[in-house]
């Protein structure tokens, strides 16, 4: 009997430790594709920056002041 109880409160704890280890690894998982999607949006987001100086920076060279004398 004390036998079997203690196979139960092993298999209990593994069971337990089995589902504290799933629920970190899907919030490690979720954690990660957070920060993928983040990562992604600012490489974007500078792309969309660095187009916009190129085009201000083409803007300029087009049109020139009139020259004063």
């Amino acid at each position: 009997m004390g036998i079997a109880c203690a196979v139960a409160i092993v298999a209990i704890s593994f069971l337990a430790l089995d589902a504290i280890v799933d629920v970190n690894s899907s919030a490690i998982a979720k954690r990660i594709e957070m920060a993928q999607a983040s990562i992604a949006d600012a490489a974007l987001s500078q792309h969309r920056i660095a187009y916009a100086v190129q085009a201000w920076a083409r803007r300029g060279h087009q049109k020139q002041p009139p020259a004063i004398e």
